[in-house]
C-alpha cells in the first residue's frame, strides 16, 4: 500500500491539488495546520488580538472562579449584559464581530480546500486538524475528518489525533480544536491503530525548536514507550523533520508542505512523505518535495533485513531542508561544467522530459524482473537540450549478480534490458550504452579506497558531470564515497588529463555549439557570463 501524507499546508491548497495530481497513492493524508491565519489580513488580526488581550487581562481581575473557568467569547457576552466602561465594552464588541469574521473565513478556506479534493474523486483523503485550525466538522471537510476518529485500509487500523497543547494567536480561542492528552492516550487505547497520524509530535522523537528543546507530548512518548511497532506521522515542528527508527517503532515528520515562517525567516514548503507498505511493514519511507508541480525525491529510508538504510537522494534540496551534506570541492573544470550545466536546464526542452520518462518506465519495468538497473545520461539530454530525434546515449550500473565483465573492464548489457533498448529502437529511439558498470564493485573499491580501480575511476567521473536516472541503485555507493571525502578528490584530480582529451575533442565543442544554437532558435538569450563560462571550459578564445 501507498500513503502519501503532507502536514501542515498552511493555505498552500493550490499545491494540495497539484500533490493530488502528480503522485499516486491508495491513501492521503492531509494534515493540519491546513490554515496559516484566521483573517484575510493582518489589520484584522492585529485588531482582533488587541480585543482578546484586552479582555484577558479584564478577565484576570476577576475573583469570581467562574468567571476565571469562562472563555473569551463567554467572558465578551457577560461584559456587553452588565458592563458600563465604554472601553472594555468597546473591546466585548470588537472580540465577538471579529470572532464571527474569523469563523467565516476559515469556513469559506475550508470549503475551498474540499472543492480541491472533490474535484478528483478517484482520490482517497482524509484531513486532520492542527492547533490553527478551528473543528472541522463544522466544514464542509466533515465528512474527512479524521480527528479522534479510526478507519481501516487494507487491514491496517489508522487513526488520528489533531491541534496541539499551544497556545495560537489570533485564533479565537472557542474554535480551537481542544487537545488534551489523557484523551489523547485514551483514544488510542481503545483504538489500538498500527499507524498514528498526529500534529504534535511525541517528545523526544522530531519535536525539537530551537532555543526551547523538545515540545512533544509526554503522554503519548509513555504510551509509545510501551507499545512497539507503531507508525507515527507527525508535523507541527517544522524544522525538525525526519525518519527515525527507534523502539520497534517508526517516527516520521517530512517538514511543512505550506510556506512557514520559523525563527524569523521564511521557510519555504513543499515537502511531503511517501510511504510504502509491505503488508503492514514500513518498505520504504521518501521525503520528497513538490517543485511547480513536481515531486523530487529528498531522502529515504529503505527497510534491509532487522533495520533501515538512510540515503540521502539529492543533496542540493537536502541541504535546502536543513540537513547536514559533506562539502564537496571539485576540480576547476569539473566546477565550470556544473555551473554550465545548470543554466542549460533550467531550460530543459519538452523532448527532454519525455526521453528521461521513458527512461523510468525501463527501470521500473526492469525492475518487476528483479534486475535493479540505474542509468547516468550523456550528452544532450544529460544538459536538457534534447529533441526528439536525439539519441540516448547512457552510462547503465547494475548489481555484481547481472554484470558479466568483457575485456574493456565494463559488464555487458544483459539480455532483458538490451531487448527493452530494441523495442526503444523499432519505436525510432535509438539508444547508446556507452560504458556499463557494476556498482558493488564500485563499492568495494571505496571501501578499500583503490584509487587505481578503473570502474570506480569511471564512476567518480560520471557522477561528477552526469545526470541519473534510478538514483537509488547509485546513491548507497555515492553517499559512501562522499564520506571519504579527500579519497574522492584525489580520484578526481588523477582524471585531470582525461578531462583535457575530452575538452578538446571536436565533438566536444560541437556539442556546446548545438547546445546554444537551440536556446537560440526558442528565443532564449545566453548571458555573457555563461558565454564567457562556456568559452573558458572549452580553452577558447572570445569571437
Amino acid at each position: 500500500m501507498r500513503i502519501v501524507f503532507a502536514t501542515d499546508i498552511h493555505h498552500a491548497f493550490k499545491a494540495v491539488g497539484y500533490l493530488l495530481d502528480n503522485t499516486n497513492a491508495d491513501l492521503y493524508l492531509i494534515c493540519g495546520d491546513l490554515v496559516s491565519r484566521s483573517f484575510s489580513t493582518y489589520k484584522k488580526a492585529w485588531s482582533f488580538t488587541e480585543a482578546a488581550e484586552a479582555l484577558s487581562r479584564e478577565r484576570e481581575k476577576s475573583c469570581a472562579l467562574p468567571q476565571l473557568q469562562d472563555g473569551l467569547i463567554r467572558k465578551a457576552e457577560r461584559i456587553l449584559e452588565s458592563e458600563t466602561d465604554t472601553d472594555i465594552r468597546r473591546s466585548a464588541e470588537c472580540y465577538l464581530d471579529f470572532s464571527k469574521k474569523a469563523e467565516s473565513y476559515l469556513i469559506n478556506s475550508y470549503s475551498r480546500l474540499e472543492s480541491i479534493i472533490s474535484a478528483r474523486p478517484g482520490k482517497k483523503v482524509y484531513v486532520l486538524p492542527g492547533n490553527y485550525d478551528m473543528d472541522l466538522q463544522k466544514t464542509a471537510l466533515k465528512n474527512r475528518d479524521l480527528h479522534k476518529k479510526s478507519f481501516e485500509i487494507e487491514d491496517i487500523r489508522i487513526s488520528g489525533y489533531g491541534s496541539a497543547a499551544v497556545m495560537t494567536p489570533g485564533l479565537p480561542e472557542h474554535l480551537k480544536v481542544h487537545y488534551d492528552e489523557d484523551d489523547l492516550v485514551g483514544f488510542l487505547q481503545s483504538s489500538q491503530p498500527r499507524i498514528i497520524v498526529l500534529h504534535q509530535p511525541a517528545y523526544g522523537f522530531l519535536d525539537s525548536i530551537a532555543c526551547y528543546g523538545c515540545t512533544g507530548s509526554n503522554a503519548l512518548r509513555r504510551y509509545l514507550d510501551d507499545t512497539r511497532g507503531i507508525i507515527v506521522l507527525s508535523g507541527h515542528n517544522h524544522e525538525s523533520w525526519g525518519i527515525i527508527n527507534a523502539q520497534g517503532s517508526c517516527f516520521i515528520n517530512p517538514s511543512n508542505f505550506g510556506n512557514a515562517a520559523d525563527s524569523g525567516r521564511l521557510r519555504p514548503g513543499g515537502y511531503f512523505l511517501d510511504l510504502c507498505l509491505t503488508g503492514a511493514e514500513v518498505h520504504r519511507a521518501t521525503i520528497k518535495r513538490l517543485e511547480r508541480g513536481r515531486p523530487y525525491s529528498i531522502y529515504e529510508a529503505r527497510k534491509e533485513g532487522d533495520g533501515f538504510s538512510n540515503l540521502v537522494l539529492d543533496e542540493k534540496r537536502y541541504a535546502g531542508a536543513g540537513g547536514k551534506i559533506p562539502e564537496i570541492r571539485h576540480i576547476p573544470p569539473i566546477k565550470e561544467l556544473l555551473r554550465i550545466k545548470e543554466f542549460f536546464l533550467t531550460h530543459q526542452s519538452a523532448d527532454t522530459d519525455k526521453l528521461v520518462g521513458k527512461l523510468r518506465e525501463i527501470y521500473r519495468d526492469i525492475e518487476k524482473d528483479g534486475m535493479e538497473v540505474a542509468f547516468d545520461l550523456l550528452g544532450s539530454v544529460s544538459f536538457g537540450m534534447a529533441e526528439a530525434h536525439s539519441d540516448l546515449d547512457l552510462v547503465v550500473y547494475m548489481r555484481s549478480r547481472d554484470c558479466v565483465l568483457d575485456e574493456e573492464d565494463t559488464c555487458g548489457v544483459p539480455r532483458p534490458l538490451r531487448a527493452v533498448f530494441e523495442a526503444f529502437r523499432q519505436k525510432g529511439i535509438e539508444t547508446e550504452v556507452c560504458d556499463s558498470i557494476d556498482i558493488e564493485r564500485v563499492m568495494e573499491a571505496i571501501m578499500r579506497e583503490d584509487s587505481e580501480d578503473g570502474q570506480l575511476q569511471r564512476f567518480i567521473f560520471y557522477r561528477s558531470v552526469c545526470r541519473p536516472v534510478n538514483l537509488r541503485l547509485i546513491k548507497k555507493a555515492e553517499n559512501l564515497l562522499l564520506s571519504r571525502e579527500a579519497f574522492r578528490r584525489e580520484v578526481e584530480e588523477s582524471l585531470k588529463d582525461y578531462l583535457e582529451i575530452l575538452v578538446s575533442s571536436v565533438r566536444h565543442v560541437q556539442s556546446f555549439d548545438k547546445y546554444r544554437s537551440r536556446l537560440t532558435e526558442r528565443g532564449i538569450e545566453i548571458p555573457a557570463d555563461i558565454e564567457g563560462a562556456i568559452r573558458n571550459y572549452l580553452r577558447r578564445s572570445p569571437l
